[in-house]
């Protein structure tokens, strides 16, 4: 008797499990997911390459990142926002409304921009950031200038130029900055800048000009405001050729110590009126490729890399022949 009531008692314990276990939701079953199945090339994806404005840094950066996608297979999609966060936002909404698979950006913002490219990310896009790290867990990686060492380069050589040539005196200093444009990254030059001049200069005028129409405009105010000034330092590409022409204009020979390559910079650093005295530059090939190799190994499934940092270039008048070796380099690979 006791034996039956044993399995009697097993028998509705079976049965109770057995209806519990049929009221419990049933997991679906997980289908490999394409993305994640190495490929062996990009063929039939499209990838947005999209820079900021159309200096000569940023059409070097954009000719890099296409050439180095359409190297892995990829059809590549130009964009430029001009600095705008609206545009961006547009654009970043018009890839992610059609069937781009990859982005790689060199964002307006590093708040700004956010919103829409998160958007992007969740709906499938992988996202890859040049010269800026957006620090959100939907971005795939960045690669970018180290932009205090660029300010630091410049510095260092101001540096030495002011015990040459202004011994026992601090000259009378105006910085020309571009916060208008992108804040963060005028505001880390800059730094750089001050860290090895600081102690050296009198700072009488920091303002903003960050393209060369309103540069030359501010410049030559600054110029007859202060009679006396001594030196420029001037923080993108937009404010050094203003500042210089402003200089020349005004009949002057104040020292100019300026941030970005392009071809004209370096032609006024070559000029023998003796105003530009030194450039610190962003390597628009090294950054390009980088920053658009690693978005492809990333969307191929494969290892690649984040959080690269390159280190800027200096180029100054007292080595010419190393200015027209780079400046060879810069117009070699625009061809």
């Amino acid at each position: 008797m006791g034996t039956k009531l044993v399995l009697l008692a097993v028998m509705i314990l079976v049965i109770s499990l057995t209806t519990l276990g049929c009221n419990q939701p049933i997991s679906p079953v997980k289908e490999e997911v394409p993305a994640a199945r190495e490929l062996d090339d990009l063929s039939g994806k499209k990838i947005a390459a999209v820079v900021l404005i159309k200096d000569q840094f940023q059409r070097m950066l954009q000719i890099t990142m296409r050439e180095t996608a359409e190297r892995y297979g990829a059809t590549v999609i130009e964009g430029q926002s001009g600095g705008e966060l609206d545009t961006e936002v547009e654009l970043i909404n018009e890839y992610t409304a059609s069937d781009v698979d990859g982005i790689c950006i060199f964002p307006v913002s590093e708040t700004g921009s956010a919103a829409a490219l998160e958007h992007a990310a969740k709906n499938g896009i992988t996202i890859y950031c040049a010269n800026i790290n957006m620090d959100y867990d939907w971005q795939t990686g960045y690669a970018m200038m180290d932009q205090y060492n660029i300010g630091e380069l410049v510095g260092e050589f101001c540096a030495e130029y002011i015990k040459k040539h202004f011994p026992g005196q601090k000259p009378k200093t105006a910085i020309i900055q571009f916060s208008a444009l992108l804040p963060e990254m005028s505001e880390q030059r800059t730094r750089g800048f001050l860290s090895k001049t600081a102690d050296l200069i009198e700072i009488v005028k920091d303002v903003d000009a960050w393209n060369a129409d309103d540069s030359v405009i501010v410049a030559a105010e600054i110029i007859n405001a202060y009679p006396d000034l001594d030196l420029f330092f001037c923080a993108n590409e937009g404010g050094t050729e203003g500042t210089v022409m402003a200089v020349r204009n005004a009949g002057k020979n104040i020292p100019v110590f300026g941030i970005d390559i392009s071809e004209h910079l370096v032609n006024m650093l070559l000029d023998p009126d003796n105003i530009l005295q030194a450039l610190g530059g962003q390597d628009p090939i090294a950054l390009g490729e980088t920053s658009m190799k690693n978005l492809c190994l990333a969307m191929m499934g494969k290892e690649y890399e984040t959080g690269v940092i390159l280190p800027g270039i200096p180029l100054t008048r007292e080595d010419p022949e190393g200015a027209k070796r780079y400046l060879k380099e810069l117009l070699d690979a625009l061809k």
